[in-house]
């Protein structure tokens, strides 16, 4: 309450943001910054700075003592040039941060295209993924520096040289391997008498906002499921701690969103808000509309033959395209069209990234910087690779209907986003007439 009221009296309550008001959730938070020896912050690159409190990194560095590193995740949603950028602007802004990139679906974690004719990013993960190895070995490479010979970390590092040397075999979803996770259900929130490297093991604790992909990459670290993930806000209720070796824990904090003054939409595309629960999806969809050029990249005919178009004229256009009717009066379903937009934007299919002060002005010595290879080693990518091009159009036949899907998870009714279909799928004509596709030649 004294932190709350604090945050009361320095800012007007009207120009924050929404954050987490649970104090259980916060709990866990402290609990994970006492016993963990190294922090592990997790960011999307797309919203890097819009996720990165400045206090957090303040508390940890100053005053618990403890190294930070910070995970700039899911890079391969992002244009190399643009990463290194943000790399850059972090390590200048805040140096004493090791800065790490990551992506839990390199292209050997991927199936199929990556995306479509005009660019869409469409990403079919594998049944099995494969160790996210090149990312896992940043983190190891910082460790080793940060731990010294406190701690022997070599088997950390066969594990991730075995992983690399490793021939990729199919495995069924059935047929996988899940590690049994030690869940704290019932939490212990008192104090922690903190001892560094206690019995010669090295804590990692993985913190951030939700759906950032903290689930996602202990997974990819590990090499194989071992914490449930879920598009969801909120899907991670307790800390869990997993090892990694006999040397390394991993701790997983549940994702836990900061005050801050960020727009109320740009939350709805970071991810902190459940989609399913807006009241009003119409304003964060125009709020993607006036960065994107959604009518070209969702290839729709404006409603009404008008050259202006408005946020509803784009859902509306949207349900006309996908087929989305109300069941009773048969009118366009323009509030699921809007759903179905945002779930896209937040999935990366439709790519909104931001960029850092003064990208657009050197954006050209950003282009041939010498990182720019090592981004694309991480997203194990070759150098012709154009699936990062954002300026794409989306092709109806390479989005899935896992729309109703997502909205029960978001209700109550989870479910792992590890269960997709790799199948590629054929291109149909949608219509509102079901029976209309009988009469098409085969």
């Amino acid at each position: 309450m004294e932190y709350i009221k604090e945050v009361e009296s320095k800012f007007n309550w009207k120009d924050l943001s929404l954050f987490e008001l649970n104090l259980e959730t916060w709990r866990q938070l402290w609990r994970v910054l006492e016993m963990s020896d190294v922090i592990l912050f997790i960011v999307d690159i797309r919203f890097s700075a819009s996720m990165f409190p400045p206090s957090l990194y303040d508390y940890v560095t100053n005053t618990l003592q403890k190294d930070f590193i910070l995970v700039l995740n899911k890079i391969d949603l992002a244009p190399a040039s643009l990463i290194v950028a943000w790399k850059a602007y972090f390590q200048e802004k805040y140096p004493n941060l090791h800065i790490v990139l990551f992506t839990t679906l390199p292209g050997y974690n991927l199936v199929g295209k990556q995306s479509d004719v005009a660019g869409l990013q469409v990403r079919r993960r594998r049944g099995r993924i494969h160790m996210a190895a090149e990312g896992t070995l940043q983190i190891l490479e910082i460790c080793k520096e940060l731990v010294g010979d406190n701690v022997d970390l070599t088997s950390w590092e066969s594990k991730i040289k075995q992983e690399m040397n490793e021939e990729f075999n199919e495995v069924d979803d059935e047929k996988l391997e899940v590690e049994e996770t030690v869940t704290l259900k019932t939490v212990n929130t008192e104090f922690i008498d903190y001892e560094k490297f206690k019995n010669g093991i090295l804590t990692i604790g993985c913190i951030g906002q939700p759906n950032v992909g903290k689930s996602s990459l202990m997974n990819a670290v590990m090499g194989k499921k071992v914490v449930s993930v879920s598009k969801t806000p909120g899907h991670t209720k307790h800390f869990q701690t997993i090892f990694l070796t006999t040397k390394v824990k991993l701790c997983d904090c549940p994702g836990l969103v900061f005050p801050s003054k960020i727009p109320k939409p740009l939350q709805v595309l970071m991810g902190s808000f459940p989609i399913a629960q807006l009241r009003e999806p119409f304003t964060t969809v125009k709020y993607i509309a006036e960065r994107l050029d959604l009518v070209s990249l969702l290839r729709i005919d404006h409603p009404e033959n008008d050259d202006t178009w408005s946020a509803m004229d784009i859902c509306d256009g949207w349900a006309k395209k996908r087929g989305y009717f109300t069941a009773k009066a048969a009118r366009l379903d323009s509030y699921r069209a809007a759903n179905s937009i945002l779930r896209m934007a937040l999935d990366g299919k439709i790519c909104l990234c931001l960029r850092p002060p003064c990208y657009t002005a050197k954006k050209d010595y950003w282009a041939a910087h010498p990182d720019i290879k090592t981004v694309k080693w991480i997203q194990a990518r070759s150098d012709d690779d154009k699936s990062t091009n954002l300026q794409s159009s989306v092709n109806i036949s390479d989005i899935s209907d896992d729309e109703d899907d997502l909205e029960k998870e978001e209700k109550g009714h989870e479910s792992s986003e590890d269960t997709q279909s790799n199948e590629d799928e054929k291109e149909i004509n949608f219509a509102f007439n079901k029976f209309a596709a009988l009469g098409a030649d085969d």
